[in-house]
């Protein structure tokens, strides 16, 4: 049997939007098979079609195992030996990690679940994962990055003939993305088969045999990953050459604008942290998974409570007891989260867009629709979100341009300091580089930019300096001419030199 799975000839519309025209997808035993395409091209929706989250359009086949295939839901999928790591994560917050590990496949003796073995059995994965976390612990007090790791452990510990990867690393950073290949080659070595959805090119290149493109919801090309390069890739993804990934605008640094001075949060996880970002300056903060980066912004932003420590906007000292204290002085914080905190899943673009500058929309004391709209409309051309209107539901688009929602809605308020949480997490090629040149036009008009990454490349490609954290701490300041991948590296991991 040549091939593990064969989907021919699929289709899926949904209201407005032909999310895929007659594609195909055809996947080895034993083999890392790449999805590409920019945001929106169509491959989650491929992939829920296999897992039986959507429903194909009529015509087109599944061959799985030399046998026609058809599930209705995601148990049947995993019952059949097809498992998937989703790009959203949707962990059981409230339960715990052993618990979330074995949701559905409860280990049982004599007709009752075993708690004791299934402990015993999410120690030994969580061990084999590298992650220190007590499988006693809820979901809900992990980090992003924590609950993408258990998705993995969850899919890797499914005895599964082909496991699908949606964007698994976007949220942890290369020391968890080297754990991940190293279970990767394990599960090869076995027979399985991996469907791997990612826009960071430099794993595509390192842990995947073959890849399959797609573009707006049409299938492009397969190929050998030995036979192509990042140029070409990029070709058939976008339909066009793109050679600058990291373009960097050139912008007037000014004055201080914002400082965090001896930030330390009640519950520890950030550790008497100051920094500061001038007028026209990008500052980066990198570090491991843990190391503090989204809990300090967090806490500065009042969601979180701080024990100790200072916040000045323009010289002026603000008391931040919740999120819109910061933001009348002209914050906005666009968090990693975006389905959580970032969006109203159930609302339409033009109103999640809406959703913070309401006071700018109002006319004659009441909330306009049309100032609403035409606002949305501007935002929608100048981020390239693609969406039949401003009144597609926002659950509808892709995650990418659920991104550039969240990011339109701050901007619509204008503020001078902009916090980046992961901004690129889960975004295309083409759409990172719009989102860059944003950010390089927002400090040219002399505003201040943090941005966190778990991307270093990212960071030193769009970043004046670089501030590293390590287990709470901010453990050192990179410039822009000092910057280096094992410098950082090395603050990251708190190694002495």
């Amino acid at each position: 049997m040549e091939y593990i799975l064969e989907m021919k000839d699929i289709s899926k519309t949904f209201p407005g939007v032909k999310a895929l025209d007659h594609v195909q997808l055809q996947v080895k035993p034993g083999e890392v098979h790449a999805l590409m395409g920019e945001n929106g091209a169509g491959k989650s929706t491929l992939m829920k079609i296999l897992m039986g989250i959507y429903t194909k359009d009529a015509g087109g086949e599944i061959i799985f195992n030399g046998q026609p295939y058809q599930v209705s839901n995601p148990k049947e999928a995993m019952d059949t030996g097809v498992a998937m790591i989703h790009q959203e994560l949707n962990p059981i917050l409230d339960m715990t990690v052993y618990e979330n590990i074995f949701v559905g496949r409860e280990i049982r003796k004599n007709g009752l679940v075993d708690k004791k073995a299934e402990i015993e059995a999410s120690k030994k994965l969580i061990k084999e994962c590298g992650l220190h976390v007590s499988p006693m612990d809820t979901l809900r007090s992990l980090t992003v990055a924590q609950c993408q790791l258990i998705e993995i452990i969850k899919a890797i510990s499914v005895n599964a003939k082909i496991i699908v990867m949606d964007e698994p690393t976007a949220a942890i950073t290369e020391r968890e993305v080297e754990l991940l290949f190293g279970h990767i080659r394990r599960l090869k070595e076995q027979g399985v088969a991996i469907i791997y959805i990612s826009h960071r090119m430099d794993e595509i290149f390192t842990i995947c045999d073959r890849i399959s493109v797609y573009r707006d919801g049409q299938y492009i090309g397969s190929g050998d990953t030995k036979d192509l390069n990042e140029a070409k890739l990029i070709k058939m993804m976008v339909g066009r050459e793109i050679t600058d990934v990291f373009p960097k605008l050139e912008a007037e640094i000014g004055d201080v604008i914002f400082e965090a001075k001896h930030i330390v949060r009640a519950d520890n996880k950030v550790k008497d942290v100051s920094l500061s970002v001038r007028e026209g300056e990008i500052l980066g903060i990198g570090g491991l998974v843990g190391a503090g980066r989204s809990e300090l912004v967090e806490g500065i932003f009042g969601m979180h409570k701080l024990s100790s420590g200072e916040v000045y906007v323009k010289g002026e000292k603000v008391t931040v007891h919740a999120p819109q204290d910061i933001i009348k002085k002209g914050v906005a914080l666009i968090t990693e989260d975006r389905k959580v905190t970032g969006l109203n899943l159930s609302g339409s673009v033009n109103d999640n867009i809406a959703m913070v500058a309401i006071k700018k929309l109002l006319r004659n004391g009441l909330y306009s629709k049309s100032k609403a709209r035409k606002a949305a409309n501007e935002y929608i051309e100048k981020l390239k979100i693609k969406t039949p209107s401003g009144e597609q539901i926002v659950s509808n688009l892709s995650g990418g341009n659920q991104q550039k929602v969240v990011i339109a809605k701050w901007l619509l308020n204008d503020p001078d300091i902009i916090i980046l949480d992961e901004p690129t997490r889960g975004i295309d090629v083409g759409a990172k580089r719009d989102i860059y040149l944003l950010i390089g036009s927002l400090v040219q008009q002399g505003k201040a930019v943090i941005m966190i990454s778990s991307e270093i490349p990212e960071l030193m490609g769009v970043c004046d300096r670089i501030a590293v954290m390590s287990e709470g701490n901010l453990s050192g300041e990179v410039s822009r001419e000092e910057f280096s991948q094992e410098r950082i590296m090395t603050l990251a991991s708190a190694i002495e030199v």
